[in-house]
């Protein structure tokens, strides 16, 4: 899976895509990596393209696709 650098982001560091799995996988400048399921091809194409990719992940892809953090987000206890 072939990791692609952004840039001009103050977002999104990289992103990379299976498509095997159909999984976006999407690293923000906080450094926590997010893996969006069942994502087609041609939107990852559109998100390497995009002029923002920031903008174009919140339009087209959060909310859309099932996603997890990777590592898990720690949950404490009440």
């Amino acid at each position: 899976m072939p990791v692609q650098q952004i840039r001009g982001s103050s977002a999104i560091e990289r992103v990379a895509y299976n498509p095997l799995s159909r999984e976006l996988s999407v690293w923000f400048s906080e450094r926590r990596r997010y893996i969006y399921s069942g994502v087609p091809a041609e939107i990852y194409q559109s998100l390497c393209e995009a002029g923002s990719a920031g903008r174009f992940v919140n339009s087209a892809v959060r909310g859309r696709f099932d996603c997890r953090a990777d590592p898990p987000r720690r949950r404490y206890p009440d």
